[in-house]
């Protein structure tokens, strides 16, 4: 772990938002955290505990973002915490002569790819594409070998806005939801600080002043 600060969703959505207001162009690993941020707000749905996020800077080169989250603390024992690398790719129409499942068999799960099995892959869709069923992603991504996690999630309205988030491989679930409507309602807002080896049950800093995009060289507009 380089990096103990953690960022709650809904702080990474806030300064997407508020540091870019003067028209300034957002850096690509920027895009990638809003992108994990909406994500992460559907699974905190499914999984029913929050999410924390880091950006990875480009010297690491892998992963994009990284993401935490940890079991209830049992007793006065420290909670056990799981941190993914998480490895954002996007479906646009240049990449739709692939269904879904090939498109990420080609690419992020291709033979040649060197992510470890602890790599989640989150799928960007900006094209319109189907789904496809449990069986094909089973069948297409079962022939590379991989077990790496599998999110997609796309926009399905842009009015609302509302997005639908599927955990595909393995299966487990679906979700839509405008995260915008449903981050304030999870209410998870506390930064957090983990560091390997901790034995604090909690680890919450309210007077944290570092914002999510900093490391990109990106200026915090809000207090």
């Amino acid at each position: 772990m380089t990096d103990n600060i953690w960022f709650p969703t809904l702080n990474v959505a806030a300064h997407y938002h508020a540091d870019f207001e003067n028209g300034a162009v957002r850096p690509k690993k920027v895009d990638e955290m809003m992108s994990v941020a909406i994500a992460m707000a559907g699974l905190q749905e499914i999984h029913g505990k929050p999410y924390w996020i880091q950006g990875v800077s480009d010297t690491e080169q892998s992963p994009d973002v990284r993401t935490m989250c940890c079991d209830k603390p049992v007793g006065e024992a420290a909670p056990w915490c799981y941190q993914q690398d998480v490895e954002v790719v996007t479906y646009t129409t240049y990449s739709n002569h692939q269904t879904l499942p090939e498109f990420i068999a080609t690419t992020k799960l291709a033979p040649a790819t060197s992510y470890d099995a602890l790599t989640t892959v989150l799928v960007n869709v900006q094209a319109a594409a189907p789904l496809g069923s449990e069986a094909e992603w089973a069948a297409v991504l079962g022939k590379t070998g991989k077990n790496n996690s599998v999110l997609v999630l796309g926009l399905i309205n842009t009015q609302i806005p509302l997005y639908r988030l599927a955990a595909v491989h393995p299966p487990e679930a679906a979700v839509d939801y405008n995260p915008y409507e449903l981050l304030k309602k999870q209410g998870y807002t506390k930064v957090a600080k983990w560091s390997l080896g901790t034995k604090l049950r909690e680890s919450y800093d309210l007077t944290e002043k570092h914002c999510p995009f900093e490391k990109f060289g990106v200026v915090c507009r809000l207090p």
